[in-house]
């Protein structure tokens, strides 16, 4: 009887172990009071917990994404271009009557392409080594007329910009047309450059703008740009936009039927279209009472929801916001808050869901204690002896 009895304690320790900490059961995910109480006032948890509301819905409301507003906030360019080295320039020179030094068939005038030289000049025939880098192209115009002055009859000149490498910027990837673009006098915005390339291919949700300044670097979905008009900045000399196809996804863990990232597909995406997107909640396994969103806020909205927050985590704070959707009204507070490019969106199991979970523990561990007991008694079988 003694193997019997060791083996029956070992049970009822484990059994009772079990019991008092149900939170170290197997499970997708962390149980609603290890996310809802995680710690204590000397342990702090790493997250500010937020119970969806009416109020937190209508400040989320105002949130408006500012990857460049802020980043690559500068003033428009100059709407008069200036030459630069490297830059080419379409000459046309003209005189007054025939005869002169530019006359031909064609007429009295002559049209020649030049490039800036790295020393900042052009050459035109008979004006000789014209300065240009620095200048206007109206400023350029007057220095070839001032050099032909004499020579030419009444001469005339206009220069145009056709190729500019010091007021230009680079448009590549998901665009029709892409490449090296000039600056335009009409002071150009980044979507108004995409729209010259020959616009995207893809759908505006499933559309990554990024822009390369120097060394610093931004990026955002086209249609958080086109909601947010002070994203559109302007482009400037030296500029790379890269448009890439990024389709908005979020996370789905925990009790649902099809966890893992899934895409938008939209939009804007509400949190109880992403519920759907996920295939509901599992009925048997979730709780409804337990539905959470991770995700980081600006420290602006968080102080607005939760007034005694102290700033600890600085300008981004994680935040995890609770949902109980027991509550008929949470119905409506979910179909006000919408989804951000990768949320992730966890439902936790219910409480009887890890009831269940311990007790088909407990059948196992009474199956392997009574598996044991056999195994101690068969040689005692064996000999015919009894035990102790």
């Amino acid at each position: 009887m003694r193997s019997r009895n060791v083996l029956g304690l070992a049970l009822a320790v484990a059994a009772f172990g079990l019991l008092a900490g149900c939170d170290t059961l197997p499970s997708t995910g962390p149980s609603t009071n290890q996310i809802v109480q995680p710690g204590n006032a000397e342990h702090l948890p790493p997250y500010v917990l937020v119970n969806l509301d009416q109020r937190a819905v209508d400040i989320l409301s105002q949130y408006r994404v500012t990857a460049f507003a802020q980043r690559f906030a500068a003033p428009a360019p100059a709407p008069n271009q200036i030459v630069g080295v490297g830059d080419v320039l379409n000459i046309t020179v003209f005189e007054a009557g025939q005869g002169g030094l530019f006359s031909s068939d064609y007429g009295a005038r002559v049209t020649l392409q030049q490039r800036v030289d790295s020393d900042g000049s052009i050459t035109v025939p008979y004006a000789g080594r014209v300065k240009a880098a620095g200048e206007s192209p109206q400023v350029v115009e007057r220095a070839i007329v001032a050099a032909l002055e004499g020579r030419a009859i009444q001469p005339q000149a206009l220069v145009q910009i056709t190729e500019t490498v010091q007021r230009s910027f680079v448009v590549n990837g998901e665009v029709n047309s892409p490449g090296r673009k000039p600056i335009t006098a009409a002071r150009d915005r980044i979507l108004d450059v995409i729209a010259g390339a020959g616009g995207t291919k893809q759908q505006t949700f499933e559309t990554r703008i990024t822009l390369q300044r120097g060394s610093k670097q931004g990026s955002a979905i086209m249609k958080d740009m086109i909601d947010n008009p002070a994203e559109n900045v302007f482009v400037q000399p030296g500029d790379r936009i890269y448009v890439t196809k990024d389709p908005e996804i979020f996370l789905a863990f925990g009790a649902v039927p099809q966890p893992g990232p899934i895409e938008f597909g939209l939009e804007k995406l509400t949190m109880l279209e992403a519920v759907g997107k996920a295939g509901g909640l599992i009925d048997t396994r979730s709780d409804p009472g337990a539905f959470f969103v991770f995700r980081y806020e600006p420290d602006s909205a968080v102080k607005q929801m939760k007034p005694d927050y102290d700033g600890r985590y600085g300008a981004k704070v994680p935040v995890v916001y609770r949902v109980n959707l027991r509550d008929p009204q949470a119905y409506f507070y979910a179909k006000g808050f919408t989804i951000r490019d990768r949320d992730v969106l966890y439902v936790a199991n219910s409480a009887a869901s890890e009831l269940q979970k311990f007790l088909q523990i407990i059948g196992s561990v009474r199956s392997v204690a009574s598996v044991a007991t056999d195994a101690a008694q068969f040689p005692q079988r064996l000999t015919g002896g009894g035990s102790n």
